[in-house]
């Protein structure tokens, strides 16, 4: 794509130019943020806007202030970012440039004025006003939720779920997430139940077959940022009203979201059931994992609110299930289903050797190479340090080995973690045996997996002792491509993978592959496991493709969308939430 034609006119007379800077609401997919580069130049200083944020407001204005740069770039990659246009001009205006433009696809810098940012600033202002309001106006509403029963709801004939995702994100094209939401909405279609799809995420993966409505922004946002989370729940509640006023519904399902009670709001108004996706705390990792909220108590009870009004909550691991009943909520109105996959997508046979040799070609990578891959967001407990510290090891302590087997890991993604990454990696970052290849969209995930060899999910324990909670889809992924996986024998994980074999207990060399051990485990955090897994891996070929095959046979018998979505649908009419499928 040519994004643009021509590069803004640079400015004479420096001994030394100075740099530019791009500033982004979130990382930028691989192929544009290349696009990018070729204007801003190779030496250019990319930042986010979420990596600011997590330096509170004086770290953040300290950061900037110490810049000096020639210009800064605003790119927007998808249009959803526009709502958040008027906040980043403004935190543009704190870096000391000699001009700030905003990049659209396809379209040439758009300067930012002066006026931009005065009327930014106002709208600034103006936001942050009404977000008080609708932080005061939340806190209300939900103590007299908090005192009320939960509805009956009236059971209709419509099978039509209404989805509702009220998640406050942009710019999100890859991760669980992703999978998780397109995954759900796909298996309520393939089991015949229509789907109204309402997200501000976009379209996602769903089909053309739901019906999507884009959930509006706000247009503009205030400060605190939290406090926007309940000026658009505001807002979702009255988009989804007005939807809901020209057509009937089965049943709502929320996807539960910071600071959002829609669903309930929508439930309670139409007498119909909610069904309630929990997939963890958010107010928890905002306290334990990032920075505690200002409204940390509002927040907790946001959640109180939807656990009890929902008819059903449906979560993903018996650790969150065990919580759910710690906190109150009877056992028949919890159901927990792993995460899952679509067959179709994640399914080796779609791509030739030839689709496979061009990625391999395009991050340089040999067609005959072993590939290691590890595919995420880079989060709290992804381990992927972990894994880039075995990488080091294995390149400096066994480099026969690796130049024999033309050893090569591929990281695909960005996020929080990338950083300790980098610095585990040490010299070996741009070197020839690992690639880090930067977020590509979910759509192209499984591609990624079918050029790798070995798949690995080196998953870390919570750092404060709790216990791990998470339902991986890169684990399922994994699974469904029929490569050898290399995990961490961690909840979940491990009960995924039972009957795998353990690094601390390799099979002898002369051993047959396992008719049915699905994967290698590794002590979680343990680096050298991981170097002694991979090393077995690298070494017994039989083995990679017995893993592999078994592992693809457990996805498609248990771990499909359809099989999640059909277990969702058995509970709610064993709850009387829905009638009995006569079809």
């Amino acid at each position: 794509m040519a994004l643009l034609e021509e590069k803004p006119q640079m400015s004479t007379g420096l001994k030394q130019p100075l740099p530019n800077a791009v500033l982004t609401v979130y990382p930028l997919t691989r192929d544009y943020r290349a696009e990018v580069a070729k204007l801003a130049g190779p030496d250019s200083i990319f930042m986010t806007f979420g990596d600011l944020r997590a330096e509170g407001l004086w770290g953040m204005f300290a950061k900037l202030r110490a810049l000096k740069v020639e210009h800064v770039y605003i790119p927007l990659e998808q249009v959803e970012s526009e709502a958040l246009l008027p906040v980043i001009k403004i935190v543009s205006s704190l870096i000391r440039h000699r001009g700030a433009f905003v990049l659209r696809p396809d379209q040439k810098p758009v300067l930012v004025t002066l006026r931009d940012i005065a009327k930014s600033s106002f709208n600034l202002l103006r936001s942050s006003l009404r977000s008080r309001r609708d932080v005061r106006q939340a806190a209300r509403e939900v103590e007299v939720l908090l005192a009320a029963p939960r509805i009956e709801p009236i059971l209709s004939g419509n099978r039509e779920v209404l989805y509702l995702n009220a998640n406050l994100w942009f710019g999100v094209k890859a991760g669980g997430s992703v999978g998780h939401i397109s995954g759900v909405v796909n298996g309520f279609l393939d089991c015949g139940y229509p789907v109204s799809f309402l997200s501000a995420g976009g379209r996602l993966l769903a089909r053309p077959e739901a019906a999507f409505t884009l959930l509006e922004p706000p247009d503009s946002f205030g400060m605190p940022w939290e406090y926007n989370f309940y000026t658009f729940h505001n807002s979702v509640v009255a988009q989804t009203e007005s939807h809901a006023s020209t057509r009937d519904f089965g049943c709502i399902y929320q996807r539960l979201s910071i600071a959002n009670f829609s669903g309930v709001s929508l439930s309670r108004r139409l007498k119909k059931p909610l069904i309630l996706e929990y997939n963890g705390s958010e107010a928890w990792i905002a306290k334990n994992w990032g920075r505690p909220l200002r409204t940390q108590a509002l927040a907790e009870k946001v959640e109180e609110v939807n656990l009890r009004h929902a008819h059903l909550v449906v979560t993903i691991s018996d650790v969150l299930r065990d919580e759910l009943l710690e906190r109150g909520i009877p056992a028949e109105r919890i159901l927990s289903y792993p995460n899952c996959i679509d067959p179709e997508t994640f399914d080796p046979a779609r791509f030739s050797a030839g689709e496979i040799s061009a990625l391999r070609s395009k991050y340089g990578i040999a067609d005959n190479a072993l590939v290691i891959s590890f595919l995420g967001t880079f989060g709290q407990w992804h381990g992927a340090s972990v894994l880039a510290e075995a990488a080091r090891i294995l390149i400096e302590q066994h480099p026969d080995l690796v130049a024999q087997a033309r050893i090569h890991f591929l990281f695909v993604g960005d996020g929080l973690k990338m950083p300790e990454v980098r610095a585990a990696l040490g010299p070996h970052v741009s070197g020839p045996y690992v690639t880090l290849a930067g977020l590509v969209p979910q759509d192209q995930a499984p591609l990624h997996l079918a050029a790798s060899d070995i798949l690995a999910s080196p998953h870390v324990p919570n750092a404060d002792g709790s216990r791990f909670f998470g339902s991986p889809t890169k684990l399922f992924e994994y699974m469904a491509m029929g490569k050898a996986i290399i995990a961490s024998d961690l909840d979940q994980i491990g009960e995924v993978l039972a009957g795998s074999i353990h690094a601390t207990a390799l099979p002898e060399s002369t051993e047959a592959p396992s008719q049915t051990a699905p994967a290698l485990l590794v002590t979680p955090g343990s680096t050298q496991e991981i170097v002694d897994g991979l090393r077995f891996l690298f070494e017994h070929p039989e083995w990679r493709q017995a893993l592999g095959g078994n592992a693809r046979q457990i996805a498609l018998a248990k771990y499909t969308w359809r099989h999640h979505v059909q277990a969702i649908l058995e509970r709610a009419r064993q709850l009387n939430l829905m009638q009995s499928d006569e079809r």
